[in-house]
């Protein structure tokens, strides 16, 4: 999937769009820290459930990325949550990833901070940062690293007590997920865009809480979007062997390693204020069989159920819906706030997301 978070800072609609210039360095060191202060007082608002005063210039759009991640967290609150002893085997916790797709529009090394705080209706929230180191060959060409560093998150992990094993949910805090590394080719035509991304993930992770397929995996996807006014419709098509990879925005309480395909439509459209809103379906269809690590969910006669299951044929079979509200709040910040239903497992996600660029495209080079 096509990460919409710096969509913003990067897609050039023009030649004159493609080489960038960096900010002074003592600007560009006092927006970073000034956007690491303000994720770390708004996350923890978030998971007080405490707001407080904010710069009256931002306050608008803000609360508007605030108020779909209210609804998507009330939506999830209606699935119910797994309860500690149940299952009786490991449930994998939401994923590394959050790697992005599309490099910024400037040509040579670039870097990105994304942070991102999460909640299933499977394991409950997670809070994850994910540096990336990105180089830019050209308009066309470019690559990108990163790995994902999760300051706090649960999962199901087996403890076994006098010969008795069960698996309770527990929390972890400064572990890593998989090393991630993408090469990106894209082309943009007049209102035509396409880019082709081929990612890498390399074991890294800690396998213990699930943040590690345990093997080298891979997926090459292609993305095919036309703008017509306000509305850019998209379609993808892609293959590899991972889950994972398919949507880093989005991290599922499963990894399934296999074949698989995966495919995605919808659209994004302008809104006013230079906000965005990206609407889309997908699915995610095994072709072989797959090692599934974690908690999968289907619902039989109205009765939803979890179930652990390893190399099992189509299991992982996943699709839905997800919705994303992007705020740009300074060429280098981009606010999101993204939802996320599956209509096969039956999980809700919401998540909000700050990302910070240090060097970003020159102004208008988004669309």
């Amino acid at each position: 999937m096509m990460h919409r978070h710096n969509r913003h800072l990067t897609m050039a609609r023009g030649p004159g769009d493609v080489h960038g210039g960096a900010a002074p360095l003592s600007r560009r060191a006092y927006t970073c820290w000034a956007a690491l202060s303000f994720l770390s007082r708004l996350q923890n608002q978030l998971e007080n459930k405490a707001i407080v005063n904010v710069r009256q210039k931002y306050r608008g759009k803000i609360v508007l990325c605030l108020c779909l991640l209210a609804v998507a967290s009330a939506c999830a609150a209606q699935s119910p949550g797994a309860s500690p002893g149940t299952g009786g085997a490991p449930a994998a916790p939401v994923q590394a990833g959050g790697l992005a797709e599309t490099v910024p529009q400037v040509n040579g090394f670039n870097f990105t901070l994304d942070s991102t705080s999460q909640h299933s209706s499977v394991t409950g929230w997670s809070n994850v940062w994910t540096p990336e180191l990105s180089f830019r060959f050209n308009s066309h060409f470019s690559v990108a690293a990163g790995i994902p560093w999760f300051l706090s998150d649960k999962a199901f992990v087996p403890v076994t007590v006098k010969g008795v094993t069960t698996a309770p949910l527990q929390q972890a805090n400064s572990v890593i997920g998989d090393l991630t590394a993408a090469g990106t080719y894209e082309l943009v035509n007049g209102d035509f865009g396409y880019n082709a991304v081929v990612t890498v993930g390399f074991a890294t992770g800690n396998s213990l809480y699930g943040l590690s397929a345990n093997t080298t995996t891979y997926n090459i996807t292609n993305h095919f979007e036309y703008s017509i006014g306000p509305f850019t419709p998209d379609i993808e098509l892609g293959v590899g062997n991972s889950s994972n990879l398919v949507n880093q925005d989005i991290k599922k309480a499963y990894t399934a390693v296999g074949s698989l395909a995966n495919f995605q439509a919808g659209t994004w459209i302008d809104l006013p204020w230079k906000l965005g809103l990206d609407l889309e379906a997908y699915e995610a269809l095994p072709i072989g069989n797959q090692n599934i690590y974690g908690t999968v969910t289907k619902k039989t006669k109205g009765k939803t159920t979890k179930t652990t299951v390893l190399e099992s044929t189509g299991v992982a079979e996943d699709n839905g819906f997800t919705t994303e509200l992007e705020v740009p709040i300074v060429p280098h910040l981009v606010l999101s706030g993204e939802y996320d239903r599956s209509l096969r497992q039956h999980d809700d996600i919401a998540s909000i997301s700050i990302t910070y660029v240090f060097r970003a495209a020159k102004k208008g080079a988004g669309n």
